[in-house]
């Protein structure tokens, strides 16, 4: 462990004594490789996290430069290969694993299962959902987020204690499509996310969970949306409903 490199958030009392050890044990699957989740990986990686898995199939195109990981010499790479050569010249104290493939129905277990927390960071609602049946059924936990022009969104689940995505969305999810992303709204999702994977592995009270966070820049407001169980849901088999008051809000989707 380099206590020098960590020295300034080793003052923070959870950081101290084991929690830095425990962060360099610890390993985080981050599903997409795009503004969202190119800010968690370096967030992630500054903490230090011993290993940091990647998982995105798609190559780096123009639209992705907003994405603070990949340059434009990384044009036409592998947006996988392009985050782990950031990461391992931003941190070469920890292992990065890139998995240059589509999370489906074939993989998600074994990849799931390799990782002690799970980042959701996808505009395809398809594979959130395939991702959250895995993480119930292994006992993952896992951190969601989206944005939509001066929108973001985030919310953490862990199975078994808080409601699931599908106890979120029901049987109809929204669409797949793109929506504008506006880069400093997805800094501020990415930094409450990541900050939730730390207070996970750290055993700190986890602000997010069961809960969700709705950060709207046009007005300077967050919000803060306490969910319950659907009691029909088919995934995590919750006994009460999905608190009304999310029904209020609507946002769509759009890749992090």
């Amino acid at each position: 462990m380099n206590s020098e490199r960590y020295s300034r958030q080793g003052m923070v009392p959870e950081f101290s004594g084991e929690g830095q050890q425990t962060l360099e044990d610890a390993s985080v699957l981050i599903i997409g490789a795009s503004s969202i989740g190119s800010t968690l990986m370096y967030n992630l990686a500054s903490a230090g996290i011993g290993t940091i898995g990647v998982a995105d199939h798609n190559i780096v195109g123009t639209s992705n430069l907003n994405a603070p990981i990949h340059f434009e010499e990384d044009l036409g790479t592998l947006k996988v290969i392009s985050a782990t050569r950031k990461l391992k010249a931003y941190n070469s104290l920890i292992n990065v694993i890139p998995h240059a493939t589509a999370i489906n129905k074939d993989n998600v277990y074994e990849i799931v299962s390799q990782y002690d927390i799970i980042v959701l960071a996808v505009n395809n609602p398809q594979t959130a959902m395939l991702v959250n049946e895995a993480c119930v059924e292994l006992d993952k936990p896992f951190v969601t987020g989206k944005t939509n022009g001066f929108i973001g969104t985030a919310g953490f689940v862990l199975p078994h204690e808080t409601p699931c995505l599908a106890c979120f969305y029901g049987e109809e999810m929204p669409p797949e499509d793109n929506y504008g992303s506006v880069s400093g709204v997805s800094s501020t999702i990415a930094a409450l996310m990541s900050t939730s994977v730390l207070q996970y592995l750290l055993g700190a009270p986890v602000a997010m969970k069961g809960k969700l966070f709705i950060y709207n820049c046009a007005n300077a407001t967050i919000d803060k949306i306490d969910l319950t169980h659907r009691h029909d849901c088919a995934v995590c088999g919750a006994k009460e409903d999905v608190d009304d008051d999310f029904d209020d809000y609507d946002f769509d989707e759009e890749e992090a």
